[in-house]
């Protein structure tokens, strides 16, 4: 069996790798004798017998388009279902549509558009006929009752659902999206649901049958549930189809049978499922036009409600009970009004009942029974929102319970911490404790579930009734937060406990967003009565009281215990809270109220007090989010402080204890400190941090000039003095990370006076800084190949990060430091070349942000320094082409990264031919002078270079050397001016190189035309656009590539790929115009389009690979 398992799995990567080398007769062959075997083995191992339909329906999908009897799936597979064969061979059939179907909708990252015609054939011609074929079997065996017969239907069952299952339009981009959205089938399929009997063979096959057989017939009926309300042909119809539902669903809900098959976890979790998928598809004016739709939606709520009661049976059916109701009420405003009353009254009791469930789910989390939701935030909040939208449809009442459930359980919880503080003796240690924690964690879902009523509310449709509600609901967390703050500074240690600290305070954060979005901001002063509410209770007035109470409650969440045991939970409040405080420093009317707190104040004088333990260097965490935190908290207030417009002394009092502290590295650096080098390195470590979450933020040049003229010149030293002690550590990262930050010019920030010297003192600082880093990168050995990301590539992505962003930067005037003789740009250039060719090109495509930080650089160097430089090492000319090419195959699915190699090829190849092409003007205008004033014979056939390509002048023709005596009249030119022409008759290097190395041109043009005409990219538009410089380039290849490329085809297909090459460049001239290069582009996508209708031979041209192009 193993045997054959292999071999079935051999060829099946044999067929995709190969089938267009097979010859159709072969294709068909294959197909049958494919076929043939599995019928004549039917007694083979289910799994054997799955791995031989998905072989078949492979090579099915792959020559479907070209071989008309590939197309007659249904007809081949009725060999399974002749009269007197065994039901054995009826299954094995089935299994074979059911994976055929299957593949059919699998999508492709490679030729994609081809796989969806395929798909889009497959469902127009079969999909149907397969689904109707299966009903029908379904049917016939509804009174049989037999082992065979029961295995029969279960698959009969899945091929139906593999149909319905089907991307009809193409739309649906994984398979999580089955629960969003519905079936988009074709017009077509209305003869199907439009007929009684589809829904009436489902229902009577879900009733007939138990266990699994009855779960996938309630599968099935969740996907009738999702038919597309535009599929049936008029109203009328479509009404039929939805009261069929729900008269099936009240008979379930109502009779005995339907109770006792809903008592499977399974069915009744499918049946939730289709009740949800039901009300997503169809809308409720036409669900209360079902004449017993008070009965329905009546039985509905008590089974919705029994099921969230008995919540611990079948948490995972919850939500779709949740989404079921949401989606009732949020568009309960287009029912009568009399419905619109019953819906509420029952929303009413769900709220009720499912807040009773979040408090038996807190002592049963406790006990082990359940997982705690608690720990998941993220899936927590999205099931807070519907139930948020359920209880706000009557909020009055809702609102009422859920007071009155937090009171008492309030009450609870301040009898409790009296008791505990008195240390009554009818309590042990442990019992208390117990108690404590699971009040808590009642109190931590109250909390979650009153944020979300708050952070439901839509401020066109609250009415002030609501806003009073909200108001009341606040005051209530109001007293429980201050009596937590309390208790959590009194509390004995044998009575906290970590992960219920965590929970509260994150409960009470959530609470604080909530809140902010909706009763701060533009339009707070509308919220009077919450606010009225809030200040007869706490005095509070308004948002800045609000936010004050955040800022000085939330505070404390920064501060460290110290106790071990608490690390993990601290650490993951700090996150919490600062993605809190980032909100509201991202907010333009939080950050100006925020700006003015004492609170804000006091932290932007004393920024770093020693019980911020995230602030400590020495502490470290493997977790990304915990480790980003000091810059997160620096970018915060980075924010904060930059709110007003005149800030210059806040600024000089926020840097002070930066100052004071550089100050104090300073003088260790010159010897007169006590400061030992381990602590200068950790504080330079925390240092740059700081800085480099403090300059992220900065949006504007009077910011950056405020901090430019802070930090340089005083304290740049510093930054390469550290970075010559200590390269190899992770403070050289830190340092690496900072400066880029500092150099990047976003927003237009690096922006100085016309006068000023301070963009070239910047690059000048940024030069010696990477000089020393990427010096001492040269000479650093690795200590295993398996750490060269930590131990080198990390640094050497850094230094291409920040040289991208300096080059790029638009403050610097290159040409001044060639002018006046400065090193500071050829020797950052020197060691980028250096470290580049230190870097194999398969590593730089294997680390993904090497990758990017490369090609991010060598497309801003294409741009203007490149053509710039007297000459370039050969070997790193090789390198950047060969780079630039192995980065396009799909292989490397990086669209970011191929976009600018191809940015990059597009600037080079452009320059080149633009070169040329001038040259030709110039020599033409030449030749026309020397004829006019010497009356030569007509030399215009001379060309560019010699035959060889290499470009040599030594080779250059006589005609040449005389015309730079002569100016385009004939008249003699001063010897300044020959000077001038003859360097402008010099070959430029780039062109010289790329001339006697078209071998990198093939390669480059063979790459990228793989890409476009094969394969479905992103990024297709940039894929194609250095394809014509390429071909204009390299004609010659382009044409002998191009016939290759068409004798490669099958015989039957070389006629029409013929035509749709030479339409490729068609009106296309040799030149680079804008309107040259969309024809071009018209003309590309047009071929492309030709391509993906058949199934062609990609080709390797003349054999020119990486290896072989010079490049290697």
């Amino acid at each position: 069996m193993t045997k054959k398992w292999f071999a079935t799995s051999r060829l099946k990567n044999l067929v995709e790798d190969h089938f267009t080398t097979f010859t159709t007769p072969e294709q068909l062959g294959l197909r049958t004798f494919v076929l043939r075997y599995i019928y004549q083995n039917p007694d083979s191992q289910p799994f054997i017998i799955t791995a031989q339909a998905q072989l078949f329906a492979i090579i099915t999908k792959l020559g479907w388009l070209e071989n008309e009897e590939f197309r007659a799936l249904v007809e081949q597979i009725q060999v399974f279902f002749q009269p007197g064969h065994p039901i054995a061979y009826r299954i094995i059939g089935t299994r074979i549509l059911t994976a055929v179907a299957t593949e059919m909708n699998l999508p492709s990252s490679r030729h994609a558009t081809k796989y969806r015609k395929i798909a889009v054939s497959f469902r127009d011609a079969q999909l149907l006929p397969i689904f109707q074929f299966a009903l029908t079997t379904l049917k016939s065996l509804l009174q049989a009752s037999d082992a065979e017969s029961e295995k029969l239907r279960d698959s009969v069952l899945q091929l139906m659902k593999a149909c319905l299952g089907f991307d009809f339009i193409g739309t649906l981009p994984d398979e999580s999206s089955d629960d969003v959205g519905s079936i988009q089938a074709m017009t077509t399929w209305r003869i199907v649901f439009e007929e009684p009997e589809y829904l009436e063979v489902l229902w009577e096959c879900w009733k007939k049958f138990s266990g699994a057989t009855s779960i996938l017939a309630m599968e099935s009926l969740s996907q009738a549930a999702s038919i597309r309300r535009s599929l049936f042909s008029s109203d009328e119809t479509r009404n039929i189809y939805i009261h069929h539902i729900m008269r099936e669903t009240v008979l379930t809900i109502k009779s005995q049978a339907g109770q006792a098959k809903l008592q499977e976890v399974g069915n009744f979790h499918e049946f939730c499922r289709m009740l949800s998928k039901f009300r997503s598809t169809f809308q409720l004016s036409e669900i209360c036009e079902y004449k017993e739709f008070e009965q329905w939606i009546s039985l509905v709520g008590e089974f919705s409600s029994r099921g969230i009661h008995s919540w611990k049976w079948s948490p995972n059916s919850i939500p779709y009970l949740l989404t079921f109701w949401s989606k009732m009420v949020s568009s309960i405003s287009s029912a009568k009004q009399a419905t619109q009353d019953y819906i509420q009254g029952i929303t009413v009791d769900l709220s009720r009942a499912y807040l009773k469930s979040r408090l038996e789910c807190a002592q049963a989390a406790l006990d082990g029974e359940v997982d705690d939701p608690l720990e998941s935030e993220e899936e927590l909040v999205t099931t807070l929102e519907m139930y948020a939208t359920l209880s706000r449809s009557k909020y009055v009442d809702s609102g009422r319970f859920v007071l009155a459930e937090f009171k008492d359980i309030f009450k609870k919880y301040r009898e409790l911490i009296q008791r505990a503080s008195l240390g009554s003796p009818s309590l042990s240690g442990n019992n208390i404790k117990e108690q404590l924690t699971v009040v808590e964690m009642q109190l931590t879902w109250m909390v979650y579930m009153v944020s979300a009523l708050i952070g439901g509310r839509i401020s066109y449709q609250s009415t002030g009734e609501q806003d009073e509600m909200d108001g009341e609901l606040s005051s209530e967390v109001l007293g429980f937060i201050q009596q937590a703050q309390m208790w959590t500074t009194q509390r004995p240690l044998y009575l906290a406990s970590p992960d219920a600290h965590l929970y509260v305070q994150s409960a009470i954060l959530f609470f604080y967003t909530q809140f902010r979005s909706s009763y701060i901001g533009e339009e707070s002063s509308k919220s009077v009565k919450v606010y009225a509410l809030l200040s007869e209770r706490w005095g509070l007035t308004g948002p800045n009281q609000v936010l004050d109470v955040i800022m000085n409650s939330s505070l404390g969440n920064l501060r460290s215990s110290g106790d071990p045991e608490w690390r993990k939970q601290e650490d993951q409040l700090v996150v919490r809270t600062l993605r809190l405080y980032t909100q509201l420093a991202s907010g333009y009317s939080s950050v100006k109220h925020i700006r003015k707190l004492d609170t804000t104040k006091a932290l932007l004088k004393n920024h770093n007090p020693s019980d911020f333990r995230f602030l400590d260097p020495s502490n470290k965490s493997s977790d990304t989010s915990v480790a980003r935190c000091r810059m997160s908290y620096y970018t915060m207030l980075s924010r904060v402080l930059f709110a007003e417009d005149n800030v210059d002394a806040d600024f000089w009092r926020f840097v002070r204890p930066w100052e004071l502290t550089l100050d104090q590295v300073t003088l260790a650096f010159e010897g007169t400190s006590e400061l030992t080098e381990e602590q200068i390195r950790l504080i330079l470590l925390g240092i740059f941090k700081d800085l480099r979450g403090f300059v992220s933020s900065i949006t504007n040049r009077k910011q950056y000039t405020l901090f430019f003229e802070w930090f340089y010149p005083a304290y740049t030293p510093i930054v390469v003095r550290a970075i010559e002690i200590w390269p190899h550590d992770e403070l050289g990262i830190a340092i690496l990370r900072f400066w880029h930050e500092f150099v990047s010019n976003k927003s237009s920030r690096v922006t100085f006076d016309s006068s000023s010297p301070n963009g070239i003192l910047l690059f000048r600082e940024t030069s010696n800084i990477l000089y020393t880093y990427g010096q001492n990168l040269l000479s650093r050995p690795l200590s295993n190949s398996s750490a060269r990301w930590t131990e080198k590539y990390k640094g050497i992505m850094l230094y291409f990060n920040v040289l991208s962003a300096s080059l790029s930067g638009k403050y610097v005037n290159f040409g001044v430091f060639k002018l006046y003789g400065d090193k500071a740009l050829d020797q950052v250039l020197n060691v980028f070349f250096s470290l580049m060719l230190a870097i194999p090109v398969e590593d730089i495509i294997a680390f993904p942000k090497l990758a990017n930080a490369y090609f991010s650089v060598i497309d801003v160097f294409a741009s203007d320094h490149m053509t710039g430089l007297p000459m370039m090492p050969h070997p790193v000319l090789a390198y950047i082409f060969q780079a630039l090419g192995e980065i396009i195959p799909p292989q490397n699915p990086d669209t970011v990264c191929s976009t600018m190699a191809c940015s990059a090829m597009d600037k080079i190849c452009t320059f080149v031919l633009n070169w040329i092409l001038k040259d030709k003007v110039r020599k033409e205008e030449g030749l026309e002078a020397l004829q006019a004033s010497s009356g030569s014979p007509d030399l215009s056939g001379h060309t560019l270079l010699t035959s060889n390509g290499s470009g040599n002048n030594s080779q250059r023709s006589s005609v040449e050397l005389t015309r730079g005596a002569l100016s385009s009249n004939g008249r003699p030119v001063s010897k300044r001016r020959q000077q001038q022409q003859q360097k402008q008759q010099e070959t430029h290097w780039l062109v010289e190189y790329l001339m006697a190395n078209k071998e990198i041109l093939s390669y480059l043009f063979m790459t990228l035309f793989q890409a476009v005409a094969f394969e479905n990219r992103s990024n297709y538009w940039s894929l194609s656009r250095p394809l014509l410089a390429l071909i204009l380039l390299n004609r010659d290849f382009y044409n002998e590539f191009i016939s290759q490329f068409i004798q490669s085809q099958l015989p039957d297909r070389q006629e029409h790929i013929q035509t749709a090459a030479t339409a490729l460049m068609e009106g296309i001239e040799c030149n680079l115009t804008t309107l040259n290069r969309d024809r071009f582009t018209q003309n590309i996508t047009n071929f492309r389009r030709e391509c993906t209708q058949m199934t062609l031979m990609a080709s390797n041209g003349l054999g020119i690979s990486s290896d072989d192009s010079g490049m290697s």
